[in-house]
């Protein structure tokens, strides 16, 4: 699948559940958009939650003390 936003390829993670396979939202590795409105980080909605997780444009929660939530918060931190 093309974005819609950039043109570029987009990507989905599945996971095969035994009796059948689900898909997560397609998402935009260069402009974050994703197929579920509520992980579309191309409008530049805040990846960080109040609780400390983090979303990512393909519909997964990060932990805060996860390797992706640190580093976006290390940056939001580095580059204000």
């Amino acid at each position: 699948m093309k974005c819609p936003k950039c043109n570029e390829d987009c990507e989905r993670d599945s996971v095969n559940v035994g009796v059948g396979i689900i898909y997560g939202p397609y998402g935009c590795y260069t402009c974050g958009w994703s197929q579920d409105k509520e992980y579309d980080l191309s409008t530049g909605k805040d990846p960080i939650r109040s609780d400390g997780c983090a979303i990512d444009q393909f519909g997964k929660l990060h932990p805060p003390g996860s390797i992706y939530a640190t580093v976006l918060r290390w940056s939001r931190n580095h580059n204000d």
